[in-house]
C-alpha cells in the first residue's frame, strides 16, 4: 500500500506544469526516498510497492523518457527488490546521471565556442533545464536570446527571466516566431523524449519553429543527453500526445456543440527538421546519436517491464 503522503507527492509530479524533464527527474527520485524512508526492514521483499508506486511515476508523464529510464534503471533485472537494493540502484544511477550531464555540458560549451558569429543569436521554445542549467554557467560568452513564450502555460517566460539575468533576451509571442527567425543564427531545443526513429517530443510548437527554421536554412539542434531516449517507443508502445484542459485556453461555461478545444502541450517533430544534436556522446547526427545509446544503455534489461 502506497502511503497517502507519497500519494500527494505524486499529485504534484502529475501537476507540474513549469519544471523541466530533469527537474521532473529529481523530483521522482525524491519520491522514491520518501517511500523507501518509510520502510524499516532494509532485506523486506518490496517488489508490489514498488511495481506500483513505478507504474504510478511513469503515468504522470507517460511520453517523458527520462522517468521511464529512471523507473527502468532501478527495478529491471533486479535479483530481489529490497529497501537495500533499490538504493545500490538508486546511488548508481545518480552518479551516472551526474556523469553524463557533465559531459554533456562539456561538449555543449564546446559547441558554442566554436560558433563563429558575435554575438551568436539563438532561438528557444519553452523552457529546457538542460540548456539553462548550463548556459548559467558560461561567463564570456557573447550570446543574444531569442525566446518564444510557449503557450499556453508561457514557460517561455521562466527563461527569459533567467537568461535576461545574464545575456540580452527577447521575449517572443509564438504566432511572431516567423518575423524573428530571420535575426537568429541557430535554433536550440530541449527534448522529453527522442524516439526509435529519431523524431523528438518536446513542447508544442517545436514542430512548428524547426520547420521554419530548416527553410530559412538555420539549424537546429536538440540539447540533451542518451536518458531522453525512449523505451516505449523502442518496444513499439503506443505514445499518446494526451490533450489538456480546454478552460487552459478558452474559459467557456457551458459546452458549445458546435465548438471542440484542442490543448497539447507536446508534439512530435520528425528527425528531418533537425541538423543534430549535442549529447555526452559529442555533436551527432540523430542516427550515430540513437547508434550510441544503444550500446551505453543496457536496453534489454527494460523489456520485460516494459512490455
Amino acid at each position: 500500500m502506497i502511503d497517502p503522503k507519497i500519494h500527494n507527492l505524486i499529485r504534484d509530479l502529475k501537476e507540474d506544469n513549469e519544471s523541466g524533464a530533469n527537474e521532473l527527474v529529481s523530483n521522482a527520485i525524491e519520491i522514491i526516498n520518501a517511500q523507501l524512508e518509510l520502510i524499516e526492514e532494509p532485506d523486506r521483499n518490496i517488489e508490489e510497492l514498488i511495481h506500483k508506486l513505478s507504474k504510478e511515476i511513469i503515468q504522470t508523464r507517460s511520453s517523458m523518457a527520462p522517468l521511464i529510464n529512471l523507473i527502468g534503471f532501478l527495478i529491471s533485472n533486479i535479483p530481489t527488490i529490497t529497501k537495500k537494493q533499490i538504493g545500490k540502484r538508486l546511488k548508481k544511477y545518480l552518479e551516472i546521471r551526474e556523469q553524463k550531464q557533465k559531459e554533456l555540458e562539456q561538449v555543449f560549451i564546446s559547441f558554442l565556442r566554436g560558433q563563429k558569429k558575435k554575438p551568436l543569436k539563438i532561438m528557444l521554445i519553452s523552457y529546457s533545464s538542460t540548456i539553462i542549467n548550463i548556459l548559467n554557467k558560461i561567463k564570456d560568452l557573447d550570446l543574444e536570446f531569442f525566446v518564444l513564450e510557449s503557450r499556453p502555460l508561457l514557460e517561455g517566460h521562466r527563461t527569459a527571466k533567467l537568461l535576461s539575468q545574464r545575456f540580452p533576451t527577447n521575449l517572443i509571442i509564438d504566432a511572431a516566431m516567423s518575423d524573428f527567425i530571420e535575426q537568429s543564427d541557430l535554433v536550440l531545443i530541449g527534448a522529453d523524449s527522442v524516439l526509435k526513429d529519431g523524431s523528438i517530443i518536446n513542447k508544442v510548437g517545436t514542430k512548428t519553429l524547426t520547420f521554419l527554421a530548416k527553410s530559412r536554412g538555420i539549424k537546429v539542434y536538440v540539447v540533451g543527453d542518451s536518458f531522453k531516449y525512449n523505451l516505449r517507443s523502442h518496444f513499439c508502445n503506443d505514445l499518446v500526445i494526451e490533450r489538456k484542459p480546454p478552460e487552459e485556453i478558452y474559459k467557456v461555461k457551458e459546452e458549445k456543440r458546435n465548438l471542440k478545444i484542442h490543448n497539447y502541450y507536446f508534439d512530435i517533430t520528425p528527425t528531418n527538421y533537425v541538423k543534430g544534436i549535442i549529447s555526452e556522446f559529442g555533436v551527432l547526427i540523430m542516427h550515430d546519436f540513437l547508434k550510441n545509446v544503444k550500446k551505453e544503455i543496457p536496453i534489454e534489461w527494460f523489456k520485460r517491464y516494459m512490455d
